[in-house]
């Protein structure tokens, strides 16, 4: 979809990781301000003996080493590293870490290897267990993963046990693959893949995550055969949101999608009620997650929570999507759908690994045109009949941007100023 362009363009914004959370635990990418803890988990000493950790390392070190390691992992999209949060005496601290790393994106799907270490505090709480299933989700419902792998030396049975809870099937015992002490040891390899932590075939499972704030492992319930839970990301550049969609968002959506310009420039279903608002939240947003075919994020004001409309990726191409974008009318000339979106692109190059993403609008939606033009994306094609007008072929214009495209406009705007009809 797209939605007439705001007027008021906005300096260039960097994409933050994604924050995850289940009520109880949250997951956010490890960063500089976090120096002092990454330092103390690689200090404890249970994470020296089986993790390999450095006994050494200072909050100094720690902060070089995400500089150098961490925050290339999330650039290149190879290691992405969580801090894990909870609340410590009525205050947000971080009690561990985990990580997806060695990812290998393929064009079906791909795989990665889990990595987990946790201070005391986040130890016989159950904190590890959340922390790694929402980990999953987002590696298999946002990133689209087919295999994960977890590595442990032979005899750290706590590291054995929580990759059992969580639903992780022993596959190897390799010699040498382990260590422990600074000696070389044998290690398990575990393996879940995305049918198994779905449920099967049927696909009709999901992560427990969310459910309850007890360790639903250590609970002796199964991890399998419930219904994925979508782990929607929360990105911010301070001005705008990008969260998942909630019911209070209903009354404003239906305003939006009866907007005159909506229903001229879009897609959105003839006289749009609020039945079609609650089955857009309630059901096609999160089959959409769980598919990893539409990825649909609510834009809203970062300070109020105010809802704008909405912005999506289509992913239905290896390393590309389609945007789609609509906004109400009064976040018009505020510049939060040229925020919006570079927020998306961010997320899709920077997280997501995409290669391409491409603009389609209806011909003559200059505002559409124009907001993808401030953006950097170039016009590729003008498709006669390629736009299916409500049954009627329409002209298409077609416009795309590369991950290393500057996102700026790159010719001068030769377009009128955006008009409705």
């Amino acid at each position: 979809m797209a939605a007439p362009a705001m007027e008021a363009a906005r300096p260039e914004i960097t994409t933050p990781g994604p924050r995850l959370s289940d009520g109880a635990t949250v997951l956010r990418r490890f960063s500089a301000a976090g120096a002092a803890a990454y330092a103390a988990i690689h200090r404890d000493p249970l994470n020296v003996q089986w993790a390999g950790s450095d006994p050494s390392m200072t909050a100094e070190s720690a902060a070089v080493a995400i500089r150098d390691h961490i925050d290339t992992g999330w650039d290149d999209g190879r290691s992405l590293r969580f801090a894990v949060e909870e609340l410590v005496d009525g205050n947000a601290a971080v009690v561990g870490t985990v990580s997806v790393h060695d990812v290998l994106r393929t064009a079906s799907g791909g795989s990665a290897s889990v990595g987990i270490k946790m201070l005391p505090a986040g130890r016989g709480q159950g904190s590890a267990a959340r922390a790694i299933r929402l980990l999953c989700g987002y590696a298999f419902g946002t990133l689209g993963l087919d295999a994960l792998h977890w590595r442990a030396t032979v005899g750290n049975l706590p590291s054995r046990r929580l990759a059992e809870r969580c639903g992780f099937v022993l596959a190897a015992e390799i010699p040498g693959y382990g260590h422990v002490d600074g000696g070389i040891a044998a290690g398990w390899v575990f393996v879940l893949t995305a049918a198994q932590w779905l449920g099967g075939p049927s696909g009709a499972g999901r992560s427990d995550a969310g459910r309850s704030h007890a360790d639903p492992g250590e609970a002796g319930l199964p991890v399998r055969g419930l219904e994925l839970e979508p782990v929607v990301p929360r990105l911010s550049d301070g001005s705008v949101v990008l969260r998942a969609l909630a019911d209070r968002d209903a009354p404003q959506l239906v305003e939006n999608c009866t907007d005159p310009d909506a229903v001229r420039w879009t897609t959105v279903p003839l006289g749009y009620t609020s039945a079609h608002a609650a089955h857009f939240i309630g059901t096609i947003t999160p089959d959409g997650w769980r598919s990893g075919k539409v990825l649909t994020f609510a834009v809203a004001s970062a300070e109020s929570d105010e809802f704008y409309g909405t912005v999506d990726l289509q992913c239905n191409d290896p390393g590309t999507a389609s945007i789609g974008i609509l906004m109400g009318t009064h976040a018009r000339g505020t510049g939060a759908a040229e925020q919006a979106v570079r927020l998306l692109a961010g997320y899709a190059f920077d997280q997501l690994n995409l290669g391409y993403l491409h603009w389609h609008a209806l011909v003559p939606n200059w505002g559409s045109r124009k907001l993808a033009w401030k953006l950097g994306f170039r016009l590729e094609a003008e498709v006669r009949g390629g736009y299916n007008d409500r049954g009627t072929p329409g002209d298409r214009w077609t416009l795309s941007l590369a991950a290393g495209d500057p996102r700026t406009p790159q010719e001068p705007w030769t377009g009128p100023d955006p008009l409705t009809r």
